[in-house]
């Protein structure tokens, strides 16, 4: 039985079947009704990670954030995001034409990502996309650079109860681990996914309501430079 990262929801899930895998929440999470409210140090953990791993994964990757509702995103733009500090201090947030959320340089000390209290819960997820490129058509490059992106945000939200499960994932090889799936949230339906490199192509394995596709981080015989490409339904 294989272990399942929702890297996608950002957090290192139980065992679980993989066929049976079907992200459903980062630890970034706004409870319905509540503000958002999200420390700064996690935006600058994943600053750091991306800036890091950048030159190897993604070199004409940029990092963005988006929000979700279940299994769908929502644009950033009407939802009244702004950095706030704690002396009431507020400084507005960049929205490209996506809808994702863009930060230059976090400003230093005490910061949060704030938003008013939303009828519907929300999850806030980091993206990595080169130019040229889009959602249904990724460079494996950009997948792994996302992924860890994502473990650094977790652990620098993380208890200290799950603090013991991500040392073991580390422990094990982490993002680049054969011993763990890497499944990714989608917008649509899925008809299929498929990775494609010098003279390999993978048929990936979906979740089970076709949300989400395991990409192939591990995978050796595919280069930064292989494609994964969606088809929907």
């Amino acid at each position: 039985m294989r272990q399942v990262v929702l890297i996608a929801a950002t957090f290192v899930a139980p065992p679980a079947m993989a066929q049976e895998a079907e992200p459903d929440g980062p630890d970034i999470v706004v409870i319905a009704g509540k503000p958002l409210r999200v420390d700064a140090k996690l935006l600058r953990a994943a600053q750091r990670r991306f800036a890091e791993d950048r030159p190897s994964y993604a070199p004409q990757g940029t990092l963005r954030f988006e929000l979700w509702r279940g299994a769908d995103r929502i644009s950033a733009a009407g939802v009244g995001l702004a950095l706030t500090d704690g002396a009431g201090r507020q400084l507005p947030v960049t929205i490209d034409a996506d809808g994702r959320v863009a930060f230059a340089t976090l400003p230093a000390g005490r910061w949060f990502l704030t938003a008013p209290a939303q009828s519907q819960g929300m999850r806030l997820r980091p993206i990595v996309l080169s130019s040229g490129t889009s959602v249904e058509d990724r460079r494996l490059g950009d997948l792994r650079a996302q992924c860890r992106v994502a473990v650094s945000m977790a652990k620098a939200d993380a208890s200290l109860l799950a603090m013991p499960l991500i040392g073991m994932f580390d422990a094990i090889g982490g993002c680049a681990s054969k011993r763990f799936g890497f499944y990714h949230m989608v917008e649509h339906p899925l008809a299929s996914a498929t990775a494609t490199g010098a003279g390999v192509t993978r048929t990936l394995r979906l979740s089970a309501k076709r949300t989400s596709y395991e990409a192939p981080l591990s995978d050796r015989t595919l280069s930064n430079e292989a494609r994964v490409r969606l088809a929907y339904r």
